[in-house]
């Protein structure tokens, strides 16, 4: 019985080795490396100085950039947020039990006994029939 394939096979066609010659009197490779305009450049300069002093402040130039920091009411409104994100996150840490809600895991290594649910954005609240 034949083959059910419908094309034909094509055998594989062999490449011919290509023959490399060099030669004493060749210096196209010597003339290559001594070319160095591309390093002599002045945008090749620039950006490998952004590469090597990421900065805000051009060192080498011998200008540094200044920060200033300001005092507002917004400031200290953060500083009283994070506060407040750093206490709640002191208290233990959720673990998802079998039944599907959330415990809290005290610092010993106890849980409380009040199940919590898990909201959209990552936040707990305490479950309530």
């Amino acid at each position: 019985m034949g083959s059910i394939w419908p094309f034909k096979k094509k055998s594989a066609e062999a490449e011919g080795q290509k023959i490399v010659t060099y030669s004493k009197d060749d210096h196209h490779a010597e003339e290559i490396m001594t070319d160095r305009s591309h390093i002599e450049d002045d945008q090749y300069q620039a950006a490998l100085d952004l590469l090597t002093n990421p900065h805000l402040g051009g060192e080498s130039s011998g200008v540094v950039a200044e920060t200033k920091v300001v005092d507002s009411p917004q400031n200290e409104e953060t500083v009283d947020l994070l506060e407040t994100v750093i206490d709640d996150e002191s208290e233990g840490e959720y673990q998802e039990s079998d039944d599907g809600y959330w415990y809290l895991k005290n610092d010993d290594g106890t849980f409380e006994e009040t199940a919590h649910v898990k909201a959209d954005d990552g936040s707990f609240s305490p479950y309530s029939e």
